[in-house]
């Protein structure tokens, strides 16, 4: 083969290489920042959201409403469908319910969204056998955004939501 030819392939070779270096760094430079939020929120959920649902869960159970606060790591199901790691306090209006015969109980869950590295919040005011909705809700925060007020006064509109919701 001609020392042109070579050094032609040679160099496509190396730029290819360089291409593909580029890539992983890419990726990985993305994977470490989500790894860094997803870090960020726990840090948030173990110092700020679950000492704010226990405080809630103790009056509500006070009341005579069951409770459940749950940590989610993130997860595929069977659909291949990736669930964002989550924090979730579930609501009953008998203070004995089995919580784990049955998940389907009205909540507010705080979770960390990878794609956009926002806290996002999905709120589920439906009781069984009664209406209701269950949604994302618009706000969002960030890590260092999310604060004791913000995460008290989101805990308290949900409940609100969930209790007069007959």
């Amino acid at each position: 083969m001609k020392d042109e030819n070579i050094n032609k392939l040679n160099s496509l070779f190396s730029n290819l290489k360089s291409e593909d270096q580029k890539l992983k760094e890419s990726l990985e430079k993305k994977k470490s920042e989500e790894d860094l939020f997803i870090e960020s929120f726990k840090i948030v959920c173990k110092d700020l959201i679950d000492p704010k649902m226990l405080e809630f869960r103790t009056m509500l159970r006070e009341n005579g409403y069951g409770c459940k606060i749950t940590f989610t790591e993130e997860n595929t199901n069977k659909l291949g469908i990736n669930g964002y790691p989550n924090i979730k306090l579930q609501i009953s209006r008998n203070l004995d319910s089995n919580f784990y015969a049955n998940n389907k109980f009205p909540h507010i869950m705080f979770a960390a969204d990878k794609n956009t590295r926002k806290i996002v919040i999905h709120q589920d005011t439906i009781f069984q056998n009664s209406t209701g909705n269950a949604a994302m809700k618009e706000q969002s925060y960030t890590a260092d955004t999310l604060n004791e007020e913000n995460i008290e006064q989101e805990i308290l509109d949900s409940i609100e939501q969930i209790l007069v919701n007959k």
